[in-house]
């Protein structure tokens, strides 16, 4: 009965978490503005991927058992191994976290639109569809969740994202979190970006992938 009653309880918070992103807009709550990025303060998104990568290969390197250190037999033939070949596709990081030097943010009630030099994406608060990913399509979801707007991805292949986007408390930046789920050997990315606004023109943004 215990156990019943534990899954029962784990369906309806993941049931809870699917529907947790909301359409309204909070009161007071304005994204919208061309926002350039402040380096400083902001995680270097080349090298948080370059660190996941060193991280995955350490991480494949042979390493020798106890008492073959004495170039016998299996143990010996390990280290003389050369090291593994370690390419990963790495696409769908890279589009994640490209192109963050600035953003412009449209906000209407039923819409947001986020763009940047490499594309632009129209949101529907609140809702569920399926859009085109580097690595073929994904279930995507965005929404309010208290003062933040949220963008979660989950392809059917390659790693899962949360983006978010929200004012600091003062309201003079934009504060961009994106965090990118392992993907098989390759670990966990978080990066923070800090951006505040500009009045110089936004670059040309591709048009709408959405």
């Amino acid at each position: 009965m215990r156990s019943l009653c534990a899954a029962l309880l784990c369906i309806a918070g993941c049931l809870a978490a699917c529907t947790s992103l909301k359409p309204e807009t909070p009161q007071g709550v304005n994204l919208a503005g061309t926002w350039k990025l402040d380096p400083q303060h902001s995680t270097d998104s080349r090298k948080a991927l370059d660190d996941s990568l060193k991280n995955a290969r350490k991480a494949r390197q042979p390493r020798a058992r106890a008492g073959g250190l004495g170039g016998y037999g299996e143990d010996a033939a390990l280290l003389a191994e050369p090291p593994l070949q370690f390419a990963p596709d790495v696409s769908e990081q890279k589009s994640l976290l490209a192109n963050g030097d600035w953003l412009k943010i449209e906000q209407r009630a039923d819409e947001i639109v986020i763009s940047n030099a490499r594309s632009s994406h129209s949101y529907v608060p609140g809702e569920r569809s399926v859009v085109s990913v580097p690595g073929g399509v994904a279930d995507q979801r965005s929404g309010w969740k208290g003062n933040e707007y949220e963008i979660t991805l989950k392809p059917q292949v390659g790693p899962s994202s949360t983006q978010t986007f929200k004012l600091s408390p003062d309201g003079k930046q934009l504060l961009e979190t994106i965090e990118i789920g392992r993907d098989g050997r390759i670990p966990s990315i978080k990066v923070t970006r800090v951006y505040v606004p500009t009045q110089e023109g936004a670059p040309s943004a591709v048009p709408s992938e959405d």
